[in-house]
This record gives C-alpha cells, sequence and structure tokens, in this order.
C-alpha cells in the first residue's frame, strides 16, 4: 500500500509538471552564466523504523519453566554523508502525447558515493509465571547495533515548480522527487549477540542481513534556488524494497530477531559550475549590471 501511494504521487507530480526545466540563463545578464553539470553534497540523519505491532510469545522450556516474553525493537539516530556528481539535461518534453507534450520525466541526474550509519537495539522481556498463571519474577536481555556503510547511489528527479518568484527563467522553489539505485556494503559490523550473553536471546531465532544491500529507493525533497548556480533541497529519503538482500516485497533489514526499515532525513546543497563571461563583461555583478544600463540609455 505503501508502495503504491509514492508511485501515484510520482505519476501525478510527472504528469502536471510545468516546464520549467533547466535553464542556461538569458542573454541580457552575463554576470554569471552556468553549465548544466555540476556537484552536489547531502548530508543527514538516519532512523531505524520497527514495527509497532510487538508479539507475545509463550515460553517452551525442557525445565518445566513457564512464562511469556515480548521482543522489542527499538530504532535509533545515525547520520550520514555524500559527495557526487550532477546533470542537467537540455532537452525539451520526453512524452510523444499532444497533451502532455511539455511534461518532463527527468529533469536532472546525479550519482554520489558515501558513508552512512545504521543504529538501533532490541530489547526482550520475560516473565515467569507459576501454575495458577502469575508472575512470579521476570527478566530482560537486550543487544545494541552501529553498523556503519560505505554506499554508492544513482537518482533519476522530476522537479514540479510552485510559487510565483523566479530566479531569471526558472521559478526559485519547486518540489523534487526521485527514484534511484543505492548498493551499500557493510564496513562496520556490530556484535551479533546480546550484551551480557544470556540465554535470553536464544528464545526466538536471530538473522542478520548480508553485508551488501541493493535498494529501490524514493526521496521527496522541497527546492529552494539562490541563484542559478546554487540550489538547497531538504527533504527524506526511504527505500522502498530491497533487490537484495532479497526479503519480500519491502526493504527492512533483520538484525537480532527483529526487522528495521531504514529511513533518512537530508540537507542537499547543488552547486552548478560556472563559464567565463562573454566578452565585454567586466567586473562584478553590479558593474557589469550598471554598465549596461548606461549602454541602454545612450
Amino acid at each position: 500500500m505503501k508502495v503504491n501511494i509514492l508511485v501515484i504521487f510520482l505519476v501525478y507530480c510527472t504528469a502536471y509538471g510545468q516546464n520549467y526545466g533547466f535553464q542556461r540563463g538569458s542573454k541580457n545578464n552575463d554576470y554569471q552564466m552556468v553549465r548544466s553539470r555540476g556537484i552536489t553534497f547531502t548530508a543527514g540523519i538516519t532512523h531505524q523504523l520497527c514495527p509497532k505491532d510487538n508479539p507475545t510469545f509463550e515460553l517452551t522450556s525442557q525445565n518445566g519453566q513457564r512464562g511469556t516474553y515480548t521482543i522489542n525493537p527499538n530504532g535509533r539516530i545515525g547520520g550520514f554523508a555524500e559527495f557526487g556528481y550532477v546533470i542537467f539535461p537540455t532537452f525539451k518534453g520526453l512524452i510523444p502525447i499532444k497533451k502532455l507534450h511539455k511534461t518532463r520525466l527527468l529533469d536532472y541526474m546525479d550519482m554520489a558515493l558515501g558513508y552512512r550509519h545504521y543504529r538501533g537495539a532490541e530489547v526482550t522481556d520475560l516473565a515467569y509465571t507459576n501454575a495458577l498463571g502469575e508472575i512470579s519474577s521476570q527478566t530482560q536481555g537486550s543487544g545494541q547495533f552501529s553498523n556503519g556503510y560505505l554506499f554508492g547511489r544513482f537518482d533519476a528527479h522530476t522537479l514540479l515548480y510552485i510559487g510565483k518568484k523566479k530566479i531569471d527563467k526558472a521559478r526559485k522553489h519547486f518540489i523534487d522527487q526521485s527514484l534511484g539505485i543505492n548498493i551499500d556494503y557493510r564496513l562496520i559490523t556490530s556484535a551479533q549477540e546480546y550484551e551480557p550473553q544470556s540465554a535470553i536471546q536464544n528464545l526466538q531465532p536471530m538473522a542478520f542481513h548480508s553485508p551488501l544491500v541493493a535498494q529501490l529507493h524514493y526521496t521527496l525533497g522541497f527546492g529552494i534556488r539562490f541563484n542559478r548556480a546554487w540550489m538547497m533541497v531538504p527533504g527524506i529519503s526511504i527505500p522502498i524494497v530491497s533487490f537484495y538482500e532479497w526479503n519480500g516485497f519491502n526493504a527492512r533489514m533483520n538484525w537480532f530477531s527483529s526487522t528495521y526499515w531504514p529511513v533518512q532525513a537530508q540537507l542537499k546543497f547543488i552547486k552548478l559550475f560556472e563559464r567565463s563571461p562573454k566578452c565585454g563583461a567586466y567586473g562584478d555583478a553590479e558593474d557589469m549590471q550598471r554598465n549596461k544600463d548606461f549602454i541602454d540609455k545612450h
């Protein structure tokens, strides 16, 4: 259901997007000309989403003990940072349908390398009961993990421009959404057992995801253009499905006896490469504007 909602939102914004793609700038504004390529830097926090319902299990023991236990996973805050390359294609439109001729399925692409940390914990609460079903004693076991990953990603972005303010020819504010592929490799692996060790950790089978992770992810952000060259896009990114290690049609990752769904909140900066101004444009922006006004008057 969550995947369907994301796909519907993506198609809706694409179909009704406005044709305000990448613009090189007007001829009358020579002081800052940019190319269709640049660099990008993104940093933020990671968090692990966990199932809301934690089922209670019956204790089965050969020594005659009886009771119940509950496994409670908990996501914790981590962090990430990446550096990459961005390309803004200069073509116009991609759909051969007349009514959608101005629609752009692809506004820009970016690729990046980075490092991120996923953190979480699991707590098992065990209650022993007597023959009457009354709790006679209680105990608890817990484990924590803090895993580090080197990753690479590739994203294809669609922009939906909003508002009336403009920077040159393009709108200043926009909604940025993308689909992409990320491949992660775990460089730092936490202990795969409760500390201190206890028989309580063997109540349910444990599973740990592969060091190699390949996922399809979706990113949604709100973009702000500062000028032709600089943009900022705060947003969120969430994996939709894991191709490897396959765990069904979801992106949950196993650790201990629980599953965790990683998400990240991010702040992204884009800097397009600038090129030299045309002949006859000297000085800073104010100098060139004064020179242009003087020429227009005379």
